[in-house]
């Protein structure tokens, strides 16, 4: 069947416009797009299904690591990478519905989610932690920066 044949039944409203699309690709090409966003519950790469947010969970109660989980780590971080950077591909050139562009967007975003708390273990971060120590950090520089608003409003009168 042709793939026109199989997409008669969806109206131009179903598909995802260039502005919609722009705007994911924006916001996944982010430097923290993976902020907030869950981690897929397993994802198969390369015939080998990992089941990722137990992974990250059980590696994250852990307060060493063995040399074969740190090589695994290792193995897994690009693999991860990359099939979030094959998710992104596929959302800027294929003709997508907005659900699948959803998805696929949900997807890339958790996989990098994965490949930081992964990367942040074998650096002996915190990983989740890591967050919320970007929000407090994001929250001070607010309160700084409302400061130096009120300073220059002051300074005009």
């Amino acid at each position: 069947m042709l793939k026109d044949e199989i997409n008669t039944n969806k109206t131009k409203s179903e598909y995802l416009g260039s502005q919609e699309r722009s705007k994911l690709l924006w916001s996944l090409r982010s430097d923290f797009a993976w902020a907030g966003k869950k981690i897929p519950e397993s994802v198969e790469i390369e015939g080998e299904e990992y089941r990722l947010r137990d992974m990250v969970r059980e590696l994250g109660e852990k307060e060493l690591l063995n040399l074969d989980e740190t090589a695994e780590i290792r193995a897994l971080i690009p693999k991860l990478k990359e099939r979030a950077k094959a998710d992104e591909e596929l959302l800027e050139t294929e003709e997508l519905t907005k659900a699948e562009a959803e998805a696929l967007y949900e997807e890339a975003a958790g996989l990098l989610r994965a490949a930081m708390e992964l990367k942040d273990k074998l650096e002996g971060k915190g990983g989740e932690k890591g967050v919320d120590e970007f929000k407090k950090m994001l929250n001070t520089q607010r309160v700084v920066d409302e400061k130096g608003f009120q300073q220059l409003l002051k300074s005009l009168k």
